[in-house]
């Protein structure tokens, strides 16, 4: 699937076959409030980018970063199908520094860790800081990534914002491409606990949230004193046995 519409017969049919693509569906329904400022990071066709988008609504705004120019094409024609002018894109990549980076793309899968037969280019990259400085966000509430192995970098690019900011943060975690840079998940998990958030691992399969961090598939985190502990509360999330 490339062009959808949000809630259209077609795109329903679509989650019920990707069960992935569901159960984070229904998760960032879950997290995304109307009216926040917000950030998809790796946004490939956008299907996480519309979601976000329409659970925000017109008086939120959300970032939708995507470096490689075909799967932004996409992206920017999706916004446009489904009317989403609270959603700026961006066809740059974040991560730990300004300047340009290599993405290996492969089939749906694309990422600045190598992979065998892999096509590749390079784009332009920045960090978070530097973009929210550039623009001048004054509230991030919500991000959202899907790094494919970069995770920890644009983490590392976005210490002064996290450190200064409440904020939410819903993580896939891609082990085999972290491990292929010489970095884990408990890097991740330890570096934002350092700017005192509280991580969790997060099935989305049951919704349930633990400290399995080993084979996790998601990571949730958010800031020990932010002011959406209240909100953090009444998710009333399971946790895990």
């Amino acid at each position: 699937m490339e062009s959808f519409v949000y809630g259209s017969p077609t795109f329903r049919e679509y989650l019920r076959d990707h069960p992935h693509e569901r159960a984070e569906t229904e998760f960032l329904q879950l997290v995304a409030r109307p009216g926040i400022t917000a950030m998809d990071i790796g946004a490939n066709i956008g299907i996480s980018t519309v979601v976000m988008g329409k659970e925000i609504g017109k008086e939120g705004t959300l970032y939708s970063f995507e470096p490689l120019p075909e799967y932004f094409r996409t992206l920017t024609a999706n916004l446009s199908l489904n009317g989403l002018d609270n959603v700026k894109a961006q066809e740059v990549a974040l991560t730990d520094q300004v300047g340009r980076v290599v993405i290996y793309r492969k089939e749906l899968s694309s990422g600045i860790a190598f992979q065998q037969g892999a096509g590749s280019c390079k784009v332009a990259s920045t960090t978070i800081d530097r973009f929210v400085a550039d623009v001048g966000i004054e509230s991030l509430d919500l991000i959202n990534m899907d790094c494919e192995g970069s995770e920890l970098l644009v983490l590392k690019g976005a210490e002064e914002t996290l450190r200064n900011r409440s904020v939410m943060i819903l993580c896939e975690i891609h082990h085999g491409f972290l491990s292929q840079l010489g970095q884990s998940v408990r890097d991740i998990v330890a570096y934002l606990e350092g700017l005192q958030f509280q991580v969790r691992s997060l099935s989305l399969d049951s919704l349930k949230m633990g400290y399995d961090f080993q084979e996790c598939e998601y990571i949730f985190a958010h800031n020990l004193n932010d002011v959406y502990e209240d909100f953090w509360k009444s998710l009333s999330l399971p946790e895990a046995g």
